[in-house]
């Protein structure tokens, strides 16, 4: 359902505009849930694993030509479904203790590499990186969330209009006891 309302979207843009730029649109969510141990660059819990293959399922027949992540494996696990259904290797974005320069290198990466990009990245960085590419401004996402979906498609030659949408299991309800983690860890 969501490959199809993706699809629909992107078809929908002006000619002009597709055929001014060959970035077409980035796609960015968060790492899947992470296993609590062990502390350092951790794997996916069972509900991360299950949210990677609703992130497969979701995006599957989306158009992604490229998918980006970070060297933390909770970034590439929540790839690997899709990756193996488009028979390709993630682009890895190193992450830095420079936030910006994470979002600057990136955003430098789904440049390049044009057509439509799917960017795994860190609840942190995630709204830098999306300001980065000439998106609006959003907030960081609580800690227990990882369902959003953002698509980012080009509103003109610097600007990025912003679609929210979700995938996989709903998020728990957070109201105003939102908890942002002011360091990711490892």
């Amino acid at each position: 359902m969501m490959g199809l309302a993706f699809r629909l979207v992107v078809a929908l843009l002006p000619l002009s505009a597709q055929a001014q730029t060959p970035l077409r649109a980035v796609i960015i969510v968060r790492h899947g849930e992470k296993a609590t141990t062990p502390k350092e660059n951790p794997p996916l819990s069972p509900a991360g694993e299950a949210r990677a293959r609703a992130l497969a399922d979701a995006l599957r027949d989306a158009g992604v030509t490229t998918v980006i992540t970070t060297e933390q494996r909770r970034t590439h696990d929540t790839g690997t479904p899709l990756l193996g259904a488009l028979h390709a290797a993630p682009v890895v974005v190193p992450t830095s203790p420079d936030r910006q320069q994470h979002a600057d290198a990136v955003a430098a990466a789904a440049r390049k590499a044009g057509g439509i990009v799917l960017v795994i990245d860190h609840q942190l960085t995630m709204p830098i990186i999306m300001a980065a590419l000439g998106g609006p401004s959003v907030p960081t996402v609580c800690d227990v969330e990882f369902s959003n979906l953002y698509i980012l498609l080009p509103a003109d030659s610097t600007h990025m209009r912003l679609v929210r949408s979700h995938y996989g299991e709903s998020d728990p309800p957070h109201g105003a006891g939102c908890h942002i983690s002011p360091v990711s860890p490892p």
